[in-house]
């Protein structure tokens, strides 16, 4: 029981450190003792899931085309290095650590700091703790801060590189407040307020999706039919004031062109080879999303198409969705924890929220989740996993 507490602790401080600051060095330190204990774990206890093994094969394959290639080695060695964050899988079933009460403590205190932190701007723009927290935050280059303008609307924008991450936490926030946790509706309500001032179109599309959705699987089924007839007409009605009075879903607001042009590029540069085969983690290719050579972008997996080739990219979904064969396709809507990942995969489409440090963090949460479940641990009780297990 000690050493589970003490797991719980190690990895809650890895999740927020590399989550909130990945430049600070405390992350890696922790990060070596975690990794020793999951492999003693993979080596003294039953293996439950070849995922971690897959994909770390895959990126191997990867990381080794790469030094053949006109690649950023850089980016392919901390992809590398990145994924063998999976193996903490291991160490976490064993230890029978509840990444839910992680990913809502992490989640939780990642969207507080971020939310004083936008108050902070908007009110006291000049003051000096927020001219040196700005300055921090821009020299890291730990997101984008301004005033994003989409047409004639112009929202305040401080968006950290891992806000994405918060669609998981929101989504576990409100499962408990609509089992009558009313003080995680708070929660809720902060994290989707400081998804707000992000000003990601996705991040916020995605997040009213994800409550809704929640919402209509888990209610009886007069509630799901009252659902439909209010969501369906006001997303009609939003979208229509969307393409009619700004500048989101259009082809020449600057993100969209973007996205297009990388898209475009990428259609006129594939071939056969490497459709198959892949060029290599971090391979450069031209796109006229930038007008430059780049290494990555912000398509997951358009990436991973070019990184390596559709048949293994193919097994990379397969290894997430699937970490066990006890995981079958009849099952999904039965799960909360398949429909937040599912919808997680789909903000992938647009965003580079899945190949990173906090995209692992979503996927361990989702294997611990969908593994079978045992009693879990978090730091002053001891717990049966309920809501999202499979």
């Amino acid at each position: 029981m000690r050493n589970a507490k003490l797991v719980y602790m190690l990895i809650f401080c890895y999740c927020l450190t590399s989550i909130l600051l990945p430049v600070f060095v405390l992350n890696k330190l922790l990060f070596v003792p975690l990794i020793l204990a999951s492999v003693y774990a993979a080596l003294s206890a039953p293996v439950r899931t070849l995922s971690p093994f897959i994909i770390f094969s895959v990126f191997l394959y990867g990381f080794v085309l790469s030094l053949f290639s006109h690649s950023d080695l850089a980016l392919a060695r901390q992809m590398l290095l990145g994924s063998t964050t999976l193996f903490f899988i291991f160490l976490i079933d064993d230890q029978a650590i509840d990444m839910t009460s992680i990913l809502k403590g992490v989640g939780g205190s990642f969207a507080l700091i971020m939310t004083l932190f936008s108050c902070a701007l908007l009110l006291m723009p000049t003051a000096d703790l927020s001219q040196y927290l700005l300055n921090y935050y821009m020299q890291h280059e730990l997101g984008f801060y301004g005033i994003r303008q989409f047409g004639s609307l112009q929202m305040f924008m401080l968006h950290h590189r891992a806000s994405p991450f918060l669609l998981i936490p929101l989504a576990l926030f409100f499962l408990s407040f609509l089992d009558g946790k009313w003080r995680d509706g708070l929660w809720a309500s902060l994290i989707l307020l400081c998804i707000f001032f992000t000003a990601s179109r996705g991040l916020m599309l995605m997040g009213a999706f994800m409550i809704v959705a929640l919402f209509y699987f888990r209610s009886p089924w007069r509630l799901r039919l009252l659902t439909l007839a209010v969501t369906v007409p006001l997303t009609m009605g939003i979208l229509f004031y969307l393409v009619t009075h700004t500048a989101v879903f259009s082809p020449t607001e600057t993100s969209n062109g973007i996205k297009l042009g990388h898209l475009l590029s990428f259609y006129e540069q594939i071939d056969a080879r490497s459709l198959l085969t892949g060029n290599g983690m971090g391979n450069y290719f031209y796109t006229s999303g930038y007008n430059r050579w780049v290494a990555q972008t912000e398509i997951t997996w358009m990436d991973s198409l070019r990184f390596f080739g559709l048949p293994l990219t193919f097994v990379l979904l397969v290894a997430i969705i699937f970490p066990s064969r006890y995981v079958r396709l009849g099952d999904w809507s039965h799960s909360s924890a398949r429909i937040m990942v599912l919808i997680y995969l789909i903000m992938s489409l647009s965003n580079p929220v899945l190949f990173n440090s906090f995209g692992f963090i979503v996927v361990l949460w989702f294997w611990s989740s969908v593994l079978t479940p045992r009693i879990q641990v978090a730091p002053h009780l001891t717990v049966q996993q309920e809501g999202i297990a499979a």
